[in-house]
């Protein structure tokens, strides 16, 4: 995977931190759905799962309806779990294979919102990357222990896109807790990424040949991907460095 994109967004986020005083931060953990759009969606037939989390900042003593954040995500879109041979010297011998096809992707984003109340809309522009890759795992049948795995393929691809949702309040603790925490909220979101070309594997894309070769029947296409997301949103009332 690329370092430099990597190391650029964590440049530019850490200036974020460098504030002697931040407010009203809010830290979330979400459960993501995953749909491929467009040329993606010609390729992958099935949905995606997976979790994230974020943290979004606001200057100014919270009076500000604008925000920082950051975003990072999991998703898997794709298993296969079959019984294979050990290898073709040992026919007798058979072992459990287990493939995914996964997502991480990270994107730094810029919310609107309005910052007060208990139901708060807003509106998220986004700028990131993501990361595609293919894992093949070897379990034991006795045990389920693992001995072997190969990352089969992997790509990188730069995302951008925008969002919006809305944080009801679900909890607030009394006057009497002395802990930071202001606010908790459920939080409902949907984006829309638009991702450059990568190349990655669908399910079934991998050819295991008798002579013990391998074929991989990759895809390319751009990375269109809608996301909806259900979670979990804290806000804190400050956060001193």
């Amino acid at each position: 995977m690329p370092q430099k994109p990597i190391r650029l967004v964590v440049f530019i986020f850490s200036l974020f931190f460098l504030q002697n005083m931040l407010y009203a931060q809010t830290a979330g953990l979400n459960l993501i759905f995953a749909a491929p759009q467009n040329e993606f969606s010609e390729n992958i037939k099935n949905y995606g799962y997976g979790v994230g989390m974020e943290g979004v900042f606001f200057v100014g003593k919270g009076t500000v309806p604008f925000g920082v954040g950051l975003n990072i995500g999991f998703i898997n879109y794709g298993n296969e779990d079959y019984r294979a041979p050990l290898s073709t010297t040992l026919p007798g011998v058979t072992v459990n294979l287990s493939r995914t096809n996964n997502i991480a992707n990270f994107h730094l984003f810029f919310r609107l919102t309005t910052n007060a109340g208990d139901v708060r809309p807003y509106f998220d522009c986004l700028f990131g990357g993501s990361y595609l890759f293919t894992e093949s795992k070897v379990t034991s049948e006795k045990d389920n222990s693992e001995f072997a795995s190969s990352k089969n393929i992997s790509d990188y691809a730069w995302s951008y896109g925008f969002g919006g949702g809305l944080m009801i309040k679900i909890y607030e603790p009394g006057q009497s807790d002395d802990s930071q925490l202001a606010k908790l909220f459920l939080d409902l979101k949907a984006r829309y990424l638009r991702g450059t070309e990568a190349e990655y594997l669908t399910e079934g894309s991998i050819i295991g040949h008798p002579d013990g070769s391998v074929t991989l029947l990759t895809s390319k296409s751009k990375t269109d991907l809608l996301q909806i997301q259900v979670g979990v949103t804290a806000e804190f009332s400050s956060l001193n460095f």
